[in-house]
């Protein structure tokens, strides 16, 4: 199985649509709705219903844009080389990491926006080694933009984006312009929508609303941290690496692999914080799958690759039947 994984094989694809529909199986089998609505609340998310057939929708929507994402991960790793000779196994860690949270396995604002705000970071790591890019920092710009539409909060993260920044190049006041100005201009093109057609004190209640929740409901739960088992697993995993693992070809790879580093730390903090959902797990899945992929790919004996790849498949079959038992005893 490792053998075919860490090949440069379009059977890969297949291997990983597998492992997703068996990870998000009982999703659709059992559980069409949501278990809490302790997540983030979003004006642009209004047209979400709680209607059972509807939520079968949002979770095939959510479905096709993880797997979609997921191949965007691998092809993204081809072609800014972030794990050299990784071809496509960011993707295979993906899709397992999707499975950790079955109650997330929906399209939520959550999602949504960490999929812009992970193509954001995507769209800089292309600014490598160039001195000045404005067209690309005008696309970081909008896609992070994008990202806030979703999910307000995730404005904390606007520091750790230009401290990214730094890091894979050397920064200009153009960059860092083109960056804001894209950021605003589709915050501003939003907010101009909705105040002419839509609904603004609506989009301005829910700004405020979702600003002063800085203790989600159902947060701190034993339930909800045992089944992050897979994450947590392969946060122990990525850490270690940092000590045990220093293989680096290119100096790209070692600026991707500590802005991968730096993207983890970050989204922990903000998951363990009040502020964050249990959805918000999500964010712990895009640094996670480069990181894990660095791991396999770098470790030299056969026996830590083994570990990483069955121990996160063992994780996850243990946080899944701890969920399904769980969700069985509420439905």
């Amino acid at each position: 199985m490792l053998r075919l994984l860490k090949s440069n094989n379009p059977v890969n694809y297949v291997v990983v649509l597998f492992f997703m529909i068996a990870l998000w199986g009982y999703r659709f089998a059992v559980m069409p709705t949501a278990v809490d609505t302790g997540g983030m609340q979003s004006y642009f998310f209004r047209f979400l219903y709680e209607a059972s057939v509807f939520q079968y929708i949002y979770s095939t929507f959510a479905f096709v844009l993880a797997f979609g994402f997921a191949c965007y991960v691998a092809k993204s790793n081809f072609k800014y080389q972030i794990v050299e000779s990784g071809y496509q196994l960011p993707a295979l860690f993906f899709a397992l990491l999707t499975g950790s949270i079955i109650n997330a396995q929906r399209c939520i604002p959550e999602m949504v926006s960490t999929l812009f705000l992970s193509m954001s970071v995507l769209k800089m790591f292309g600014m490598y080694n160039k001195y000045e890019d404005v067209r690309s920092g005008l696309d970081v710009g909008l896609l992070y933009g994008l990202s806030l539409l979703f999910a307000y909060k995730y404005i904390v993260f606007l520091p750790a984006m230009i401290i990214l920044m730094m890091v894979v190049k050397s920064v200009t006041w153009r960059d860092v312009l083109s960056f804001f100005i894209s950021m605003m201009f589709v915050l501003g093109a939003a907010f101009c929508l909705t105040w002419l057609y839509g609904d603004w004190h609506e989009l301005v209640a829910s700004v405020k609303d979702e600003a002063s929740r800085f203790v989600i409901g159902e947060k701190y739960n034993v339930a909800k941290y045992t089944f992050s088992i897979p994450v947590i697993f392969s946060v122990v995993i990525s850490i270690l690496s940092m000590f045990t693992l220093k293989v680096f070809r290119k100096t790209a790879e070692m600026k991707f692999y500590h802005s991968m580093l730096f993207l983890m730390a970050c989204f922990g903090i903000y998951m363990l914080s009040p502020i964050s959902s249990n959805e918000s797990i999500w964010l712990m899945y895009f640094p996670l799958s480069y990181l894990l992929t660095n791991v396999v790919v770098n470790a030299r004996r056969l026996v830590i690759q083994r570990i990483v790849f069955y121990g996160l498949l063992a994780s996850l079959i243990l946080s899944q039947l701890l969920q399904v038992v769980y969700f069985n005893s509420i439905f």
